[in-house]
């Protein structure tokens, strides 16, 4: 399963595309809501911009992004890690979508 960040529009950036565990570190990262089981909404793009800002600023001391996340398997379970820099990756990329669509008056929507 994964979770899209779009916003509307012809010329609009690509979307952004996370594995559920990833957007919903993301979705935590930015003070969003996110399910268990279901991940989605949508936001002003000035909100989400000013979320990504923050979380931009507050990326090395709120997180272990700099050093990335071990793979970790406990039983059956395997959870991947994550290389560093990927959050801050993702932020940059979310921060395309969430400038156009201020430029362009639409909203950011994240669905999965």
């Amino acid at each position: 399963m994964s979770i899209s960040f779009f916003t509307p529009g012809e010329d609009a950036p690509e979307e952004v595309n996370l594995a559920n565990g990833n957007a919903a570190r993301v979705l935590h990262l930015l003070g969003l809501p996110c399910g268990e089981w279901e991940m989605g909404g949508e936001a002003t793009a000035e909100d989400f911009l000013g979320r990504i800002l923050i979380a931009q600023a507050l990326l090395d001391v709120a997180t272990d992004d700099e050093h990335g996340r071990p793979d970790v398997t406990d039983g059956r379970f395997f959870f991947g890690g994550q290389r560093p820099g990927y959050l801050a990756d993702r932020l940059a990329e979310l921060e395309e979508v969430a400038t156009w669509a201020t430029r362009h008056g639409e909203d950011v929507i994240y669905w999965g």
